[in-house]
């Protein structure tokens, strides 16, 4: 179970409310919400909206009994006017000043809800966001995190039976789901500052941290169903367990056969020097699935530098005499 401290509660022991727009959102995740909800803490205040005379909701009003969800009906008094939307705004500033909560779940895929969101954290609120992976991406910006209902209910049907496909079967790049690439880019860096201060970088704290930089970070949206199997199978990082703790270290491959044709080009070249960008011509022209990023490198020129023999002086890359 997460733990977050906030305002000196624990994520245990959160008191949630759960506001569902039943109109922007599919009945058929009504059971993830719940499941992923109680991760977090308590939900005290279970709400949906929407016109519930309407066929289309028909399901969720069926659905929602089985968790005493209250729901709130608003039919449209006019055609282009959502009443469930602005009866859901309401609904939670009231709850926020009955000061009865420690945060909100707010459940759309919806941008107009985004300055509540910005509101309630101003009031000091942890907010959760649910919805689909193409949800708007300011919204998504806007919560503390923000969770993809696709991803999840895919992620407990594979966990129910059935067997797992590729390792990246549930990302798709098409998603609003933060790049894979910016991920690594993130880890390297909090890798980098942990080893700056003489630690190793620990997972929870990793992934607490690639939370706070980006909201829908979640490893279930890139197909695995623990962070220490993202971080070993979708990376090139490494992790290590001492006692109950688990930090993340740089893979102790660092492309043996790159670095053996980076000294070579140096080697061959006129001079044994090569420009810095010359040389990731050369090596992307050889290697073209080769990422330095992969191996903890925020930039080619650590890389390089990291080889055992080479060095880097005004983008110039030689061997070390």
């Amino acid at each position: 179970m997460p733990y977050i401290e906030h305002m000196g509660v624990t994520m245990e022991e959160k008191r949630l409310a759960l506001l569902i727009d039943a109109e922007n959102t599919s009945s058929k995740y009504i059971d993830a919400i719940i499941s992923e909800l109680k991760k977090y803490g308590v939900i005290t205040y279970q709400r949906m909206y929407g016109d519930f005379t309407s066929p289309g909701l028909a399901d969720w009003h069926k659905k929602a009994l089985n968790h005493a969800i209250v729901p709130i009906q608003q039919p449209r008094y006019s055609s282009g006017k959502n009443a469930s939307d602005i009866m859901l705004v309401i609904d939670a500033m009231d709850i926020l000043f009955q000061d009865k909560t420690d945060g909100f779940c707010i459940v759309t895929s919806d941008s107009d809800f985004t300055r509540l969101v910005n509101r309630l954290r101003e009031e000091g609120m942890f907010v959760i966001g649910m919805g689909k992976s193409d949800a708007s991406k300011t919204f998504i910006a806007a919560c503390n995190e923000y969770k993809f209902l696709d991803k999840i209910a895919d992620d407990e049907e594979k966990d129910s039976g059935k067997a797992r496909g590729h390792k990246e079967s549930g990302y798709d790049k098409s998603d609003s789901i933060t790049p894979l690439g910016d991920i690594k880019s993130a880890i390297n860096e909090l890798i980098q500052q942990s080893e700056n201060n003489g630690e190793h970088a620990n997972l929870g704290s990793t992934k607490s941290n690639l939370q706070r930089l980006f909201p829908d970070f979640d490893e279930r949206n890139y197909g695995y169903s623990s962070m220490r199997k993202f971080i070993t199978e979708a990376t090139k990082f490494e992790t290590m367990q001492k006692g109950s703790t688990i930090y993340i270290l740089r893979s102790s491959d660092h492309g043996s056969d790159v670095e053996d044709q980076v000294r070579a080009f140096v080697l061959s070249a006129a001079g044994r020097s090569v420009e810095l960008g010359t040389l990731g011509r050369l090596i992307a022209e050889q290697y073209p699935d080769f990422k330095y990023k992969d191996y903890g490198y925020a930039q080619l020129s650590k890389y390089v530098s990291g080889i055992p023999g080479i060095r880097i002086e005004n983008n110039i890359v030689t061997l070390r005499e």
